[in-house]
């Protein structure tokens, strides 16, 4: 088979050909594999450590070839050789047993066989390899086709392909969200058949495959796939609850929101409201760091159709207590989310909807950079100072004055001065108990 013009003109890494060299000098023939050559061949950039080779040589005999080699998965024939300092992942041809529990094989056979190596492969467009020194390219499944064609498309059966791991409907949903492909039909018809073989799959796994897919460009399109397919069912349950306009409204604003995972997790949970959004997120097992950002956005989203807040009124006093309660470094984020939701509102809003962004947006700029007090730390009293004025210990009376001191300086931040904060302290004690 001719080699593609992509791969004949690309550098490879010197880590990954001397490997390649080593190998096939002691006789073992030895081929880059799987989503290495489909980037190459879709002029996608690749770092050393993104070739995977595969070879003939059994585990020990690659093991006996190399100074340094790290055992990382040696029972399904993978080893990590060390070389020039660069980690490359080498494994040997292989076929598999039967999969039992949606998840693993039983057994692993080694081969010698390429082509048998590239058929356990997902889809066609991973089963393509090269090698650089032939220099040959061997695509037995169409996959170079199917890029040209811009679709994924399961090798042999796709039924086969997932009932053997319940990965591999959402890995399929994630190519489209990072590609722009489309999924091949009868791909797209066996995704149904395989939830319940998705439900074995460890919720750690799944989670990667969604973060990496609502970060993509495409996610909209794959988010769409993940309603249609049943998949949202399995993977985020009560969002598939959620009506369609609804959830619908909720997939555009995600798909508009800047590509950070816990801004558009919040965009896609937000109508589950922060108590539904947090169990969610809970049974996703994100990062503790992601799942906090996520609820605390959805805490505040401000959307105009659904539970949330909606965007603050645009006077000085409206504009300091929303961005005291939001918190400054959030400020930011959810004018990003605001403006996401006026890019996907209907064509006769659009325009209405981005302008009254822009015009909060230049307002709450205009009043943080005077850089007025939002929280209490940032009162001109701390808490020992409070305690002082009323004569009393620390506790619950004197963070209720604290706060009711913050809303009088968000209010007017002119009164955040010592003398005039002590004089309102006095007045309100007073208030509250007859006398000072």
């Amino acid at each position: 088979m001719p080699v593609p013009a992509a791969l004949a003109r690309a550098a490879f890494p010197a880590p990954v050909l001397d490997v390649l060299r080593t190998l096939a000098g002691a006789g073992h023939r030895s081929w880059l594999v799987g989503g290495a050559v489909r980037d190459l061949l879709l002029h996608r950039p690749r770092t050393a450590t993104d070739f995977d080779v595969a070879t003939p040589a059994r585990p020990e005999e690659v093991t006996r070839l190399f100074r340094k080699v790290i055992p990382t998965g040696i029972e399904h024939g993978t080893v990590t050789v060390l070389a020039r300092g660069e980690p490359v992942e080498v494994t040997t041809f292989r076929g598999e047993g039967a999969y039992l529990d949606g998840r693993r094989p039983e057994s692993v056979t080694f081969l010698q066989d390429l082509e048998a190596d590239l058929a356990r492969r997902d889809f066609t467009m991973n089963a393509l390899a090269y090698d650089p020194l032939g220099p040959e390219f061997r695509d037995p499944f169409g996959g170079r086709d199917d890029l040209r064609r811009r679709r994924v498309r399961a090798v042999g059966d796709p039924a086969a392909r997932f009932a053997e791991d319940g990965l591999r409907p959402m890995r399929a949903v994630r190519f489209v969200a990072q590609l722009g492909f489309e999924l091949d039909a009868a791909t797209r018809a066996a995704i149904p058949g395989a939830l319940d073989v998705v439900r074995l799959v460890a919720a750690e796994r799944i989670t990667d495959e969604l973060s990496k897919l609502l970060v993509a460009r495409h996610a909209p399109a794959a988010l769409r796939l993940l309603r249609s397919t049943g998949l949202l069912g399995v993977v985020l349950p009560a969002l598939a609850a959620v009506p369609e306009r609804e959830l619908a409204h909720a997939e555009a604003v995600a798909g508009a929101a800047p590509p950070e995972l816990a801004i558009r997790l919040a965009a896609l949970l937000h109508p589950l409201g922060p108590e539904g959004a947090g169990a969610a997120l809970a049974a996703l097992r994100l990062p503790r760091q992601v799942s906090d950002a996520a609820t605390a956005l959805i805490r505040f989203f401000p959307c105009r159709r659904a539970h949330g807040a909606g965007l603050p009124a645009p006077d000085p006093v409206a504009l300091r207590r929303w961005a005291s309660r939001v918190e400054p470094q959030r400020v930011d984020t959810l004018l990003a989310v605001a403006a996401a939701e006026a890019r996907v509102s209907p064509p006769a809003s659009r325009r209405r909807a981005g302008a009254e962004v822009t015009r909060l947006r230049k307002r709450v700029t205009d009043v943080l950079r005077e850089r007025p007090p939002l929280a209490i730390r940032d009162l001109a009293l701390d808490g020992r100072e409070v305690a002082a004025v009323l004569g009393t210990a620390p506790g619950p009376r004197v963070g209720e004055a604290l706060r009711h001191l913050l809303d009088r300086v968000l209010h007017d931040p002119r009164e955040n001065e010592p003398e005039r904060l002590r004089a309102a302290l006095r007045d309100w004690s007073a208030q509250q108990t007859g006398s000072i």
